[in-house]
């Protein structure tokens, strides 16, 4: 009789085994649908850790939004929690209404009792916060005892300090808010909140304290300069300042408390000042009506439309102007990006500066945005770091108008450079000559010294144009200058009047017969061969001296007496000098001719 085999068929064993697991996944399924069911039906309770620093509360709010008809506290608190809905996010947007938030606790008997309740965003255009036993939340009656309004703290943020007793009880919250509803609401420890609280103020003092000074300072550079671009950054910065004492809350916790109609204000007639500061600032900081006029026309229209929405604010139901005033700051933001590009493309170093700090003032900027339209939640980035984005793009701008101001101080040296020096030699011209040589003769007045005029001619320039060409005497004229330069020292004004003839101011001098010296001297420079492109040549120079006070007292007429004495020096053989006497004036026809400052008739 064959064995019966005592091994399971493993097609049955495969069989119960897929059953098994099939019939855990469907209980899993079971469990979980019942527990979500559990969880639409029971509001989240949050409990108050043993070990609470702070702790964030959105998971666990419950919103009802009034229609219109302001509400009282006991009558939200007796309504049951299904009339209430969970907040989806942290970003409910624009609302005309204010929202009630019920938010369950419980606390044991180690979690610590003094608490504070910390809401979002600082500007609200209305917030009250009340404390009720949980059984009173769906009592029946129209006014349940035992609702306690909370009172809130000083402190720029909007918080309330209470007792939580043990057991479970619920805080009821409304609030009205200006711009998108953002209940980021955190749950602290008393002691840890005051220890936040007292950083957070060290923190706003430094910004503050950064904003002002920077005011202070530019302002004295203002008066200094009196350029307006650093006129335009005040006013930039003085709308900037009173925007962030806004969007911040310490506007309303030291300057406005108790008037919350400044907040609205502010968002929107603060932020479109800030918008028309900031445009105007740019169009100035770019020089953009003279480089980018039809660039700097955009950036003048929505200036204006700011300005228009910053005094529209003042006129009662003024509070669709919100969305319109966020439209505008990012039109700003935009126009000032292409600015700044266009000026770049055009090698304009401060546009350049700008654009390295512009990048995150566009992130935070169309974030705040975003969120005062409904479209982020509330975060860092979207609130406090505009403050600190805002006063660096301010340090780094400081900068740039310093840069901007050395580039046009350049370009002003230059173009006096060209107006009243020779380009050939780089020695004054005659509008030089007049500018720099009065002022010389008036110091040597006040120092009761002496002074001297030399008119030069080089002797032999016509000969060396004529066997080299003109760019020999060119050379040679550019070393004679050299040499002029080094005989008579850094106090002498010296110029090329054109040609080859050259004028010499020597302030300053303790004796007349140190002007006649230094003639001499520079007769035996001019005298020594030149070495210009490998060849040799040779000139020498006539010179005419004129003396201040004993000849004459104006320059005009010292260089006249200087050009007659001059001509003496070329008929006595040329290579000497000459010093004026008054018997030469019938000598020379030029004595007919009298030297005036270029411009005169």
């Amino acid at each position: 009789m064959p064995r019966l085999s005592q091994r399971p068929d493993r097609r049955e064993t495969s069989r119960a085994l897929v059953l098994l697991l099939g019939a855990m996944f469907m209980l899993c399924l079971s469990a979980c649908s019942r527990a979500a069911a559990v969880a639409d039906d029971e509001p989240l309770v949050v409990l108050v850790p043993t070990d609470l620093t702070h702790q964030d509360l959105r998971a666990a709010l419950l919103a009802y939004p009034e229609s219109g008809r302001r509400l009282e506290p006991s009558a939200v608190a007796a309504l049951p929690d299904v009339q209430f809905q969970a907040v989806n996010g942290s970003n409910l947007g624009i609302s005309d209404h204010a929202l009630w938030v019920r938010v369950r606790l419980f606390r044991s008997a180690q979690a610590p009792d003094q608490l504070v309740l910390q809401l979002g965003r600082p500007v609200w255009r209305e917030a009250d916060a009340y404390l009720l036993p949980t059984d009173l939340a769906n009592a029946n009656s129209e006014r349940p005892p035992g609702i306690g309004q909370l009172h809130a703290l000083h402190s720029r943020y909007t918080a309330y300090a209470f007792e939580l007793p043990e057991g479970s009880s619920t805080l009821l919250i409304r609030v009205a808010q200006y711009g998108a509803l953002t209940p980021a609401f955190q749950l602290w420890e008393a002691t840890a909140f005051r220890k936040h609280a007292v950083d957070d103020a060290l923190l706003q003092g430094l910004f503050y304290g950064m904003v002002v000074a920077l005011l202070i300072y530019n302002a004295f550079l203002f008066l200094s300069t009196r350029d307006r671009a650093y006129f335009a950054y005040i006013l930039w910065q003085s709308a900037t300042l009173f925007y962030m004492l806004t969007n911040s809350g310490v506007g309303q916790h030291q300057l406005w408390p108790g008037t919350p109609i400044w907040n609205g204000i502010g968002l929107v007639g603060g932020l479109s000042l800030m918008c028309a500061g900031g445009l105007y600032f740019i169009r100035a900081y770019l020089l953009l009506p003279r480089y980018a006029p039809r660039t700097d026309l955009a950036l003048q229209i929505v200036q204006w439309l700011a300005i228009t929405l910053a005094v529209a604010v003042l006129l009662p139901n003024s509070g669709w102007m919100l969305i319109p005033a966020q439209f505008v700051a990012a039109a700003a933001l935009v126009l000032i990006a292409l600015a700044a590009v266009l000026r770049w493309k055009q090698r304009f170093m401060p546009a350049i500066i700008l654009l390295a700090s512009l990048l995150p003032l566009l992130i935070v900027g169309f974030a705040n945005i975003g969120r005062t339209l409904g479209w982020l939640p509330e975060t860092f980035l979207t609130s406090d770091a505009l403050q600190w984005v805002s006063v660096l793009l301010a340090l780094v701008l400081t900068y740039g108008l310093s840069v901007r101001v050395a580039q046009l101080r350049e370009r002003a040296t230059k173009l006096q450079d060209l107006l009243l020096k020779d380009p050939l030699t780089g020695l004054l011209n005659r509008n030089g000559l007049f500018d720099s040589g009065q002022r010389q003769l008036d110091r040597t007045y006040d120092s009761q010294a002496f002074a001297a005029v030399l008119w030069i001619d080089l002797d032999g320039l016509k000969r060396i144009n004529d066997q080299f060409g003109h760019a020999a005497g060119d050379a040679l004229i550019q070393a004679t200058s050299a040499r002029l330069r080094e005989a008579f020292g850094p106090d002498a004004v010296c110029a090329r009047l054109g040609g080859d003839e050259f004028a010499i101011v020597l302030p300053n001098l303790p004796s007349p017969r140190l002007a006649e010296e230094l003639a001499a001297h520079a007769l035996e420079r001019l005298r020594a061969p030149y070495a210009l492109s490998g060849r040799e040549f040779r000139a020498s120079g006539s010179i005419g001296v004129a003396l201040y006070p004993t000849h004459a007292q104006t320059l005009e007429e010292l260089l006249r007496q200087a050009d007659v004495a001059m001509y003496h020096a070329k008929s006595r053989g040329r290579d000497t000098y000459v010093v004026w006497a008054s018997e030469m004036e019938a000598d020379v026809q030029t004595s007919l001719f009298q030297f005036t400052r270029p411009g005169r008739p």
